[in-house]
């Protein structure tokens, strides 16, 4: 009998409110992701290659877990208040009619048990069914494929999830419900009854006109922490980075304090002009700013949060794409007899597309012709340092400059080898004059790339012995091994007799590349084809580097970056959303005797329920658009503090994706409170 009345009393309070069962849906869905990450395709692959780093990022999800059952914790804290205060003439009742303060104790937190098992009911499923279709996408993404791909289910995950959530819905309402059960019946019934809105002393009075002043003041703030972020931020200093984010928090809540003063100045000029219940709505909102100024500074700053983190999200899994700048496959060093005799024996030779000798050595002018005349055995890069040297003052021109200065004996790379592996990638040859030579740049050094492409279209010189060489206009960076057999900042392309002029011959410093057939690749997958082929090398005894160790360290970049800062950001939007909603419909109930009076007046039912769709837009829309102009400012900063992470219009569609999925997101929060504010509304009928 208790039973069932604890489960129709948790069936409306699940339907009153819906917007925060929803989010305890979506927190359950969060948790289990994060919590089985380590049974995903991808980290169970990056084990066998990046075990040590992987192992790393797995002590972080304990750090991540006890941080979101913080915030959860808070959510479900400020929620069931909410519900408790909504239902606290229904309590009164229940003692008026001789339940005892126990049993009220039991059944509220009976109600809450329930309610957590029906949230993770729905949230469990819905966790498998989206960390399998992630586990999916991704591999199909990075090359892996679907073909061993296996179910699994993070038992650990799996009890974290239900344990944490059960336990925080259960702590926060256990003390929620120990304070509402003390009370006497009198006091639960008082506490429905409309709480008169906060009057303002004198003295604050006179304060109050000065929330202009603040709202400029907060202005101020905000544009210095902008300027700071857009200018000093990429010196990666911890203290400027404390100071920015000092200055920029203190701005959001000076701001959203001064943020009423706006409002009321807006009334006031349209106030005669207006019609219907325009002056009501934005009193109303006027009230909502003035009283909640730091919840909505808090939520804003939540918001922003959450945009830096799906920005940076996406941008880390865009820019290390696995597959990207792949040349190679695999890279021998050796003797060319061992090399050969390995890749054209009968195991190997199914596999192997093509292979090439990819000479590299130093400028040597020890080995070089022999001459009486010094000049034969000098290198100088003066012509290129001449032409970049008319470029704009910069740090990365001063940098790039004191490199070079140390560049007396750059890396040459023969110009047939350098072909060779252009040709495997189907990229066109280079084809050099007599007196031509290119410049090439491990990808790595990408920083100095605009600096250097400005500088070649001038077509620079090099002196390297008695001649001068020109730069042809083209940089060169596709990387000439499969991982990091060799680096090179700054190398000349150079055709093969003065590569054999200038340096010194030895067969066992020679590096050899080989490809793997492409159709292999399509049918396994590029992860699965690779780690194939590289536990047969391990038969030979070679020394050889795959291109299996740069997918698994660029995929360890993108799960430790994207899936992170992705889950982060997703429970910061969580929490900002149903704080401010539940803050809108909290300021609604408490002020519910003023839509009374309105409806007494000859207001109908659909006005007022369009006012308050009003508000919610514009309330949402404070602290949405403050969040958004921030964030402007907090992604441009993120972006040129790391240069590699600039998006590029082939990504455009993700970056479409995400943002519409945002807006999607913010959409249904925002039409989930309209409903349950219409709802509130529509019970006034009955004074009709």
């Amino acid at each position: 009998m208790f039973f069932d009345f604890i489960k129709r009393n948790s069936r409306k309070t699940r339907k009153e409110n819906g917007v925060y069962f929803a989010s305890l849906v979506i927190s359950i869905v969060a948790f289990y992701v994060i919590l089985s990450l380590g049974e995903q395709d991808v980290l169970v692959y990056l084990k066998t290659v990046e075990s040590d780093a992987v192992d790393r990022l797995l002590l972080m999800i304990p750090i991540l877990y006890g941080v979101s059952l913080f915030f959860v914790f808070f959510l479900v804290y400020f929620a069931n208040r909410y519900q408790l205060q909504q239902r606290s003439h229904e309590f009164g009742m229940y003692l008026m009619m001789g339940m005892r303060q126990s049993k009220l104790f039991s059944m509220i937190m009976g109600e809450t048990l329930w309610n957590s098992l029906v949230a993770l009911c729905i949230g469990v499923p819905i966790s498998l069914f989206l960390t399998e279709l992630i586990s999916l996408a991704t591999s199909r993404l990075i090359g892996m494929g679907i073909i061993g791909h296996e179910f699994r289910i993070s038992w650990v995950g799996l009890g974290l999830t239900v344990f944490g959530f059960i336990v925080v819905q259960l702590l926060a309402v256990f003390v929620l419900s120990l304070t509402m059960s003390r009370k006497e019946p009198v006091d639960l019934l008082n506490d429905q009854k409309e709480k008169s809105q906060r009057v303002l002393s004198p003295v604050w009075s006179k304060v109050s006109f000065l929330t202009g002043a603040a709202l400029l003041l907060g202005t101020i703030f905000l544009c210095v922490a902008y300027g700071l972020a857009v200018l000093y931020l990429r010196s990666l200093d911890y203290r400027l980075f404390a100071l920015i984010l000092l200055i920029g928090i203190c701005g959001t809540f000076i701001l959203f304090r001064g943020l009423g003063s706006l409002i009321g100045a807006s009334v006031k000029r349209k106030s005669s002009s207006s019609t219907g219940l325009f002056v009501f709505t934005a009193r109303q909102l006027q009230e909502n700013v003035l009283h909640q100024w730091s919840s909505l500074a808090i939520s804003s700053l939540l918001i922003l949060m959450a945009m830096v983190c799906f920005a940076f999200g996406t941008s880390t899994a865009l820019n290390n794409s696995t597959t990207f700048s792949r040349t190679a496959d695999f890279t021998f060093k050796g003797s060319e007899e061992e090399i050969v005799a390995a890749l054209v024996s009968d195991q190997v030779t199914p596999y192997v597309n093509s292979y090439y000798e990819m000479k590299i050595g130093n400028f040597d002018p020890t080995d070089a012709e022999m001459s009486a005349n010094t000049a034969v055995h000098t290198f100088s890069w003066s012509g290129l340092e001449e032409t970049i040297s008319k470029e704009k003052s910069s740090e990365e021109k001063e940098r790039l400059l004191s490199n070079l200065s140390y560049q007396d004996e750059p890396y040459f790379i023969a110009l047939s080898s350098y072909n060779a592996m252009l040709t495997s990638i189907n990229k066109a040859p280079i084809i050099l004059g007599d007196d031509e030579v290119a410049l090439y740049s491990d990808e790595e050094f990408s920083h100095s790339y605009d600096i250097l492409r400005r500088a070649l279209q001038d077509n620079p010189t090099v002196s390297i012995g008695e001649l001068q060489y020109e730069l042809i206009s083209t940089l060169y960076t596709s990387n000439v091994v499969a991982d990091r057999a060799i680096t090179l900042s700054y190398a000349l392309i150079v055709p093969d007799d003065i590569y054999h002029r200038f340096v010194r011959s030895s067969q066992d410093s020679w590096l050899w590349n080989m490809v793997l057939k492409p159709e292999f690749v399509q049918e396994k997958g590029l992860m699965q084809a690779t780690y194939e082929v590289d536990q047969l090398m391990n038969t030979y005894g070679l020394d050889y580097e795959s291109y299996l160790s740069s997918m698994g360290r660029q995929l360890f970049y993108t799960v430790a970056g994207s899936y992170t800062t992705f889950y982060l950001g997703f429970m910061f939007l969580i929490i900002a959303n149903t704080v401010l909603g539940l803050n809108f419909l909290m300021q609604q109930r408490s002020t519910r005797h003023r839509y009374y009076t309105l409806a007494m007046l000859g207001a109908n039912i659909e006005s007022l329920c369009s006012s308050a769709r009003n508000q919610i837009w514009l309330y949402f829309g404070l602290v949405i658009s403050v969040a958004l102009v921030s964030s402007i400012f907090g992604i441009w900063s993120l972006l040129t503090t790391f240069p590699s992470m600039t998006l590029s219009l082939e990504n455009s569609m993700v970056i479409a994706i995400i943002l519409i999925a945002f807006i999607v997101f913010e959409l249904c929060y925002i039409w989930m409170i309209q409903r349950k504010s219409n709802e509130e509304i529509k019970k006034l009928k009955e004074i009709e």
